[in-house]
């Protein structure tokens, strides 16, 4: 019986073929890594600019959005458990921001008046004590020293 012959010559050709389908497969996965990867800051981060003016004129319009401030303890209250937190903001010292602190939000971080802190704060809705809407409330998610 006679055997075939193959030739060396096709496999030869096959074999950009086959690299490039490689690298096309690598650079396919590459791009979808890079789009598929998650944004160093979302749309609706901390890092958005708070702007006061718009916080007094419309509250109800930042429910949800989430901020990171710097700013100074310019006053403290107790309401309850809770504190309700009167800061400024660099370059609007004259003005006072409430802030509402839940019990335990703090950790270690002692809260004194005169001192810097950077909140995390997220603007949200409730009511008050005789049940009606308040809506954007500045409530403090996490507290660290400056």
């Amino acid at each position: 019986m006679a055997r075939k012959r193959r030739s060396s010559k096709n496999k030869k050709s096959q074999l950009p073929l086959v690299l490039g389908g490689g690298g096309g497969v690598l650079l396919l996965a590459v791009v979808a890594a890079v789009l598929m990867k998650p944004s160093e800051t979302p749309t609706d981060s901390e890092d958005s600019r708070f702007n006061v003016a718009d916080y007094r004129q419309d509250a109800s319009r930042l429910t949800g959005n989430t901020y990171r401030l710097n700013g100074r303890v310019e006053n403290i209250e107790s309401l309850g458990n809770d504190r309700m937190v009167a800061i400024s903001l660099p370059g609007n010292a004259q003005e006072r921001l409430p802030l509402l602190v839940r019990s335990g939000v703090t950790g270690r971080v002692n809260l004194t008046r005169g001192d810097n802190f950077i909140f995390h704060v997220v603007c949200r809705n409730g009511k008050d004590e005789q049940g009606h809407d308040v809506k954007g409330i500045m409530v403090v998610e996490k507290v660290e020293t400056e």
